[in-house]
């Protein structure tokens, strides 16, 4: 039995260690894969063509172009500030107000950086139409309430093509109305297709075990690793996308088709190239495409808002019908503490109420099992030659004193699903993001640190306090447990609590709190079932 707890503790502890690197190779939504070509889901990766995916990025003009000066629009809502420029009616700027870049500084976080410019809309046959001087109509700078909506219209020409982009903003959401129209202005039918481009790279800060890169869904959700090569998917489409772990962006057709979507790395950025279905216009006739657009947070309420599907982007991994219940319950308990930090301790709570009955039938088992310790080891003396007698003789024991040798760790197996889906909760919920607790702990989604005057410690910085009082709890824990291990194996299974603690160190402050106050509880329960096996 004793070997049966250990071995669960072990594997626990490997599945900590290992669940994320499992998670991104083995458990991601799975793409679609055939083996004709061209085919409806198809994945395959081809040699980068150079017409259809420039390798650089092009910049704005600096000034001016045969006579056409650069114009920005800025519009500000309650949520975000947002610039366009009339080369090619492209993003230059997305702040959200709501979110800082850095806890500590005013900063809010741009979904627009390093110089790119996203949400390029182009011809296959002509990337330079994603800058094309467009002419604008109005004012350059407007600020919407948040029931205010406001259409800024750009306008441009490129060989013999009109083409006009219709941006619909809304004070209230982080969603984008698009309307592409395009105009065949030649003697001559034009077929062609529409290519909307993104290139990102991480928004801020994140744990470097949640899933960042590009995605798409079809009838679930695909998450791109990508490689050194094209990726490429051919089939329907819901939308696609970039995310780190707290932000996200994404275009959403609304129209139905056989759709190209292709994925590759350029320098330390992910790009992606959402493709229409081929069109064709006659002349003097035209095309329109709608999309939505979405630059925001990962947030189920603002994802729900004019696309309920765009939630399923918010995917907690393997364990995910588990975590979204959770994440519910905490902002529920949040609306009555107005503290992320006491909403995890009270859900920890709950969790810990919902599983006292199986924790106290383990530890009574295990209590058990340490009485009939001294019987087991003479039974191994006596049978040590004839292992199957002994075999025999122990389950006889079992049966006599009606034990169930799985019944110690048969409760801790069936909790981990609910601690791993607790787990990526706490690691990626942007509520936590910058969420104070009490005390030192001013961000349940960063590593807690104690600072007393200049005193560091090398590699951490502050004191790990709560890590540490986690790690002493562990102990404590350990001590109170009844064991039928020997005084060397006593020994080897302090390791435990030191191994976690470091391991710990680097995790969020929620999650920490999260182990230590769960930690507490399970004390409390053991110094009460002590009492009633006592009785």
């Amino acid at each position: 039995m004793e070997r049966n707890v250990i071995l669960a503790i072990v594997l626990s502890i490997l599945v900590l260690i290992l669940f994320q690197y499992i998670q991104i190779k083995f458990f991601l939504a799975p793409t679609t894969t055939h083996n004709a070509t061209p085919i409806k889901g198809e994945i395959k990766k081809d040699a980068l063509q150079t017409k259809e995916f420039p390798t650089t990025q092009e910049g704005i003009p600096s000034n001016r172009t045969s006579g056409v000066f650069i114009k920005k629009v800025s519009l500000a809502t309650p949520k975000y500030v947002a610039e366009i420029v009339n080369s090619g009616g492209r993003f230059t700027e997305f702040k959200l107000l709501n979110y800082r870049k850095e806890k500590k500084k005013p900063d809010p976080v741009n979904l627009v950086a390093n110089n790119f410019y996203p949400f390029e809309i182009y011809l296959a046959s002509d990337p330079s139409t994603a800058y094309t001087f467009m002419e604008f109509q109005g004012p350059d700078r407007k600020k919407l309430s948040s029931s205010e909506k406001e259409t800024i219209v750009f306008r441009g020409e490129k060989g013999g093509i009109d083409i006009t982009k219709s941006f619909t903003f809304k004070g209230d959401s982080y969603f984008v109305d698009l309307t592409v129209e395009l105009k065949n202005l030649r003697d001559e039918p034009i077929k062609d297709r529409l290519l909307i481009r993104g290139l990102f790279s991480p928004f801020v800060k994140g744990s470097q075990y949640v899933f960042k890169g590009p995605f798409y869904y079809t009838n679930h959700l695909n998450e791109v690793e990508l490689k050194d090569t094209l990726t490429e998917y051919v089939g329907p489409l819901k939308y696609v996308g970039y995310m780190d772990v707290y932000f996200m962006t994404a275009v959403i057709p609304e129209f139905k088709g056989d759709f190209r979507t292709t994925f590759r790395k350029i320098e330390n950025s992910d790009e992606f190239i959402l493709w229409t279905p081929e069109f064709t216009i006659n002349p003097g006739e035209k095309i329109k495409y709608n999309f939505k657009l979405y630059l925001g947070p990962k947030k189920t309420e603002e994802l729900e808002k004019e696309y309920p599907l765009l939630s399923k982007a918010l995917y907690f991994g393997f364990f995910d019908l588990v975590a979204k219940p959770l994440l519910w319950l905490l902002k529920v308990l949040y609306g009555f503490t107005h503290n992320y930090g006491w909403a995890i301790v009270i859900v920890t709570i709950i969790i810990r109420i919902l599983f006292y009955p199986l924790n106290h039938l383990s530890f009574k088992s295990m209590k058990k099992m340490q009485e009939l310790q001294p019987v087991m080891q003479r039974l191994r003396e006596k049978y040590k030659d004839d292992p199957q007698s002994l075999q025999k003789e122990i389950m006889n024991l079992y049966r006599t004193h009606k034990i169930n040798p799985f019944s110690g760790c048969l409760p801790i197996l069936i909790q981990i699903p609910v601690f791993f889906a607790f787990y990526k909760v706490l690691l990626m919920a942007i509520e936590l993001r910058h969420a104070p607790f009490i005390l030192w702990i001013d961000d349940l989604a960063s590593p807690e640190r104690l600072y007393l005057g200049g005193f560091e410690i090398p590699w951490l910085g502050g004191i790990p306090l709560l890590t540490i009082l986690m790690g002493v709890t562990m102990v404590i824990q350990q001590k109170l447990t009844p064991s039928t291990m020997d005084p060397v194996q006593e020994k080897i299974m302090l390791i435990l609590p030191i191994f976690f603690t470091f391991l710990f160190v680097t995790f969020p402050s929620g999650l920490v709190l999260y182990w230590f106050v769960n930690n507490l509880l399970s004390i409390g329960q053991q110094i009460l079932t002590l009492k009633m096996v006592k009785k």
